[in-house]
């Protein structure tokens, strides 16, 4: 049976009765950063949405770092994850990742990451999370090529960081947020141009943006998605419950 939003999911089904910490680890999607223009971003809306899952309460930690990839995250996993005890991980890479290594060792750093966190408690709930494609600020396309840290990147390249998270997600059994597929599902659509209205840059999601993020996390977590809904109205022309 389906569930319903404030509805615990399956996954988390073992939490329900314990005060949780949930964490999330990434680079500056992650991160509380001035493109949501002193908004919250997701992990904030997050914390929001989880007030009435828990009843024993909820404790959630951004430790996400701007220019971040998945080595560094490697590299604080003790001091920025483990030390907290995590009930759920949520981790977020890929973008910077792009310049530094190739996606076969990308896929062995979040590998890594996971089974880390395992080793320290088995039972922690890991998510994994995909980055949205660039976009043009213009068209609402996706960007073919983009500069980061001074090197050309293909739309190419990044899909395929995104599919090694998508492989390790199967392989080893953890959830998966695919924004990437989401965001390009959207690219596809008529109403591909008000994409734009979600970004602060081709790369870095706005206060919008990062409501359309909660959305798509929330989904995992049968939180209520709907308390903050402005990216839905601009790009679908619906009204949804408040």
């Amino acid at each position: 049976m389906e569930t319903q939003p404030n509805q615990l999911a399956p996954e988390m089904e073992h939490l329900k009765e314990q005060h949780v910490t949930i964490l999330a680890l990434g680079d500056s999607n992650t991160q509380q950063m001035h493109w949501t223009y002193g908004h919250c971003n997701w992990v904030g809306l997050l914390s929001m949405g989880l007030y009435s899952l828990f009843p024993q309460g909820a404790t959630v930690i951004n430790s996400g770092r701007s220019g971040d990839s998945m080595a560094g995250g490697l590299a604080r996993l003790e001091r920025d994850v483990l030390r907290f005890d995590p009930d759920i991980v949520l981790i977020g890479y890929g973008s910077n990742d792009c310049v530094k290594v190739t996606p076969e060792v990308f896929q062995q750093q979040v590998i890594e990451a996971i089974r880390r966190i395992r080793a320290h408690n088995p039972q922690c709930v890991i998510i994994l999370r995909t980055t949205v494609p660039v976009v043009n600020q213009y068209t609402g396309e996706e960007e073919a090529v983009y500069e980061s840290g001074g090197q050309q990147v293909t739309s190419e390249l990044r899909a395929h960081f995104v599919s090694k998270l998508r492989l390790v997600a199967e392989q080893e059994q953890t959830l998966l947020v695919d924004h990437y597929a989401l965001w390009k599902a959207s690219m596809q659509s008529s109403c591909r141009g008000d994409l734009c209205a979600l970004m602060g840059n081709p790369v870095h999601p706005n206060h919008l943006g990062h409501r359309r993020l909660y959305h798509e996390i929330a989904q995992l977590f049968n939180s209520y998605p709907y308390f903050f809904h402005d990216w839905q109205r601009v790009l679908r022309d619906q009204d949804l419950p408040c």
